[in-house]
């Protein structure tokens, strides 16, 4: 339950930072997207029932926030992590590199799980192009957005102020 509780209150800091600050920082209504990372984050280390759940949750909390299909991003959210879960266990979790590669790839993924869903939950047209005139842009900013964030993990765990078996949050 703490699992569930933490995630999504780093999901409500993270959907309040990309919906109200983000916009007024960047152009184009792009924005990083922190709560794609924190999935990210949870497929690479959390294992079990709590970290689909709170996958799911937070994709609730996106679309809550995002005025699509109720559901979209919960089943997207939930599918990068039982796919990251797969990946998981064969790779090397701990290595930095890896981290910002599954932030690419999840990024993409998920263009592509929207685009595809788009399709057939919504009459949505051309949305396609909006996405995928977008994606560069918004890999950079997801990558510049988890790169920072895993560094200040990093440095609290480095400086004490984060509990080493605490690494997931």
């Amino acid at each position: 339950m703490k699992l569930l509780f933490g995630y999504f209150l780093f999901g409500i800091v993270g959907i309040l930072v990309q919906t109200a600050l983000a916009p007024l920082l960047l152009k184009n209504n792009l924005a990083p997207e922190l709560l794609l990372v924190l999935v990210i984050h949870l497929g690479l280390y959390q294992q079990g029932f709590g970290g689909g759940l709170a996958a799911y949750a937070l994709g609730l909390l996106q679309d809550s926030f995002s005025g699509n299909c109720l559901g979209l991003y919960g089943l997207i959210f939930l599918t990068l992590y039982l796919i990251l879960r797969g990946l998981a266990e064969r790779l090397n979790t701990e290595s930095p590199i890896l981290l910002l590669f599954m932030v690419v790839c999840g990024t993409l993924l998920q263009a592509v799980l929207l685009i595809f869903l788009l399709g057939f939950l919504a009459d949505a047209g051309e949305v396609w192009r909006n996405i995928l005139g977008t994606l560069p842009l918004q890999v950079v900013l997801n990558l510049a957005s988890a790169w920072l964030l895993f560094n200040t993990l990093k440095l609290l765990r480095k400086n004490n102020l984060v509990r080493n078996g605490a690494r997931s949050l």
